[in-house]
C-alpha cells in the first residue's frame, strides 16, 4: 500500500503530506512537522501531530530516526531503504544509498532466532567538512 492509498483522518494526512512534501533527504523533528502542518491546518495541535507521527510510523509510512545525542527523534517518509550518517563533530545528518541485503537479514534472523521486519542502519564519523578541518 502506498502512502496515497492510506485512509487517514485529515490531521494525520496533513502530517504525512508535510513529510512527503519536504525536500528529499530532509529529516524533520516533531516540532518542525507541527510548525509546517500549522501552515496548512492552523488549528492542528502538537499532540495531534505527535500521535499522527506515532501512528504513521507504526503503519510503515514514516521512518523515525533516534539520533544519539539529540533531544528528539526526526522523521522522514518511508521511501527506498537507505542508511543514515551522523557527523560526530557537527551533528549533520545525511542519507546514504545503502541497505542491508536480504541474505544478511536472513542470516541474522536465523542466527538469533528472530524475525527481522525492518532494518535501520546509522553510521557515525566525521563529515567531509569536519574531517578536512581537523
Amino acid at each position: 500500500m502506498t502512502t496515497t492509498e492510506l485512509v487517514l483522518p485529515p490531521n494525520y494526512r496533513t502530517v504525512l503530506d508535510v513529510l512527503v512534501d519536504a525536500a528529499p533527504g530532509t529529516h524533520l523533528s516533531a516540532q518542525e512537522v507541527w510548525l509546517r502542518a500549522r501552515e496548512r491546518r492552523p488549528r492542528i495541535g502538537f499532540a495531534t501531530v505527535h500521535r499522527g507521527l506515532t501512528r504513521l510510523h507504526r503503519l510503515g509510512a514514516v521512518m523515525k530516526l533516534e539520533v544519539p545525542g539529540e533531544a528528539s527523534a526526526v522523521y522522514e517518509p518511508a521511501t527506498t531503504p537507505h542508511a543514515h550518517f551522523v557527523c560526530s563533530a557537527c551533528g549533520q545528518l545525511a542519507d546514504l544509498d545503502f541497505a542491508l541485503g536480504e541474505e544478511t537479514r536472513r542470516e541474522l534472523a536465523a542466527r538469533y532466532a528472530v524475525e527481522i521486519e525492518h532494518a535501520a542502519v546509522t553510521f557515525t564519523g566525521r563529515c567531509a567538512a569536519c574531517r578536512d578541518a581537523r
